[in-house]
C-alpha cells in the first residue's frame, strides 16, 4: 500500500531539559525511533506512525528544547487526532521521564556516570507504535540480529504502508488489522518467519480485537505492566522487557557485555549465567536498570576505549 500525504498540521513541543534531540530520535546504537525506514539528516527526522488506523507522516526538527513537527496526512486531521498525536509525540520525546532522577543516581555509579556524561540529554522513549514493538520482540526471539533485521525488512516490504511526503518516501510497520488477515503459510514462506509466524499472527489477531497503545501502560506499576503485556500471544517475560522498555533484557549477547562491564569477566557459558547477571543488574541499578542498559548500549563505542569488551555487535 502506498499513500501520498499532504501537510495537515503543525505542532510545537518543548521538552524540559536536559534534552538532546539528535540522540533521542537517532540513537547511536542504530535504534529506530518509530520505523526502521525513517530518515535522519542534518538534524531533521522524517518518520511516521499510525494514529487511529490512519497513516501519518512526520517531519521533526529542534532548536534546543523546542521541537517543531509538521504533520502529513491523506485526509484532514481532526482535533481529537491532533491531541492524541501531540501527547504521543511528547511521550516519545521523553516528556515526563525522570531523567534528573536517573542522573542523580548515576553520579554514584562509575559506569553510569561515564555513559550519562557521554550521552547527556538522551531520552530512551520511542514513538508509540505498539504493534511495531511486538514485531521487533517476536522477530528477535532465538535469532541473531541479522536474521531479525531480515524478517523485519520482509514484513515492511510485504505488508507495511509506504507513505510519500515532503519529497521523501518511507514504509511504516504493518498494522495489526492488516497482518491479522494474512495466512500463516504466507508469513512462513514469504517473510521467512518460521515458527514465529504463528506467534506474530496470533498477536496481530489479539491486538486487532483489543486495540491497545503504549499509553495504556503508563499508569501501571512495572510488575502489572509486564503481566498485562503478556496477554498478547507470543510475548513472554523476555519479550515484555523489549516491548515495554522498562527492564534490561538479558540474552546471551548482553550477558557477555554486562558481565564484562560489571563483573570484569567473559562468561564461558552465557546462557547459563543469564539469571546471575540479571540479578547483578537489578541489585546494582534497581528501577534504573532499563535506563542504565539503554545508555550503555548507546555508548559502546566510548566504553570500548576503557573496557575490554569482546562483543560490540
Amino acid at each position: 500500500m502506498r499513500l501520498s500525504l499532504d501537510p495537515a498540521a503543525r505542532i510545537t513541543l518543548e521538552i524540559e531539559g536536559p534534552f538532546d534531540f539528535g540522540t533521542t530520535v537517532h540513537k547511536p546504537a542504530g535504534w529506530s525511533w518509530s520505523t526502521p525506514e525513517e530518515v535522519f539528516e542534518k538534524g531533521t527526522l522524517w518518520t511516521g506512525i499510525h494514529v487511529g488506523g490512519e497513516a501519518v507522516g512526520l517531519k521533526l526538527r529542534a532548536k534546543g528544547p523546542r521541537v517543531s513537527v509538521t504533520v502529513y496526512t491523506a485526509e484532514q486531521i481532526e482535533k481529537e487526532q491532533r491531541e492524541v498525536l501531540r501527547a504521543t509525540l511528547a511521550r516519545a520525546l521523553g516528556e515526563g521521564e525522570d531523567i534528573e532522577g536517573f542522573y542523580r543516581f548515576a553520579r554514584k555509579d562509575p559506569l553510569l556516570k561515564k555513559v550519562t556524561a557521554d550521552r547527556r540529554g538522551m531520552r530512551v522513549g520511542r514513538l508509540d507504535e505498539l504493534f511495531g514493538r511486538v514485531i521487533l520482540a517476536i522477530t528477535l526471539q532465538m535469532a541473531p540480529m541479522s536474521r531479525s533485521n531480515a524478517m523485519m525488512r520482509a514484513l515492511l516490504e510485504l505488508y507495511g504502508t509506504t507513505v510519500a511526503f515532503d519529497s521523501r518516501e518511507l514504509t511504516l510497520f504493518p498494522t495489526a488489522e492488516r497482518l491479522a488477515k494474512v495466512k500463516e503459510s504466507e508469513l512462513r514462506s514469504k517473510a521467512k518467519l518460521g515458527y514465529r509466524a504463528t506467534r506474530l499472527l496470533d498477536a496481530a489477531k489479539y491486538l486487532a480485537k483489543n486495540p491497545t497503545t503504549m499509553a495504556d501502560f503508563d499508569e501501571l506499576t512495572d510488575e502489572k505492566a509486564v503481566k498485562k503485556i503478556q496477554d498478547i500471544p507470543g510475548i513472554g517475560i523476555y519479550s515484555a522487557g523489549i516491548v515495554l522498555g522498562r527492564s534490561a533484557p538479558i540474552d546471551s549477547w548482553s550477558v557477555i557485555l554486562m558481565s564484562e562491564l560489571l563483573l570484569g569477566k567473559t562468561p564461558e557459558h552465557p546462557r547459563q549465567e543469564i539469571e546471575e547477571v540479571t540479578r547483578v543488574v537489578e541489585e546494582r541499578w534497581g528501577k534504573w536498570s532499563w535506563y542504565g542498559f539503554a545508555y550503555i548500549l548507546n555508548d559502546l563505542e566510548n566504553l570500548a576505549k576503557e573496557y575490554p569488551l569482546t562483543r560490540l555487535t
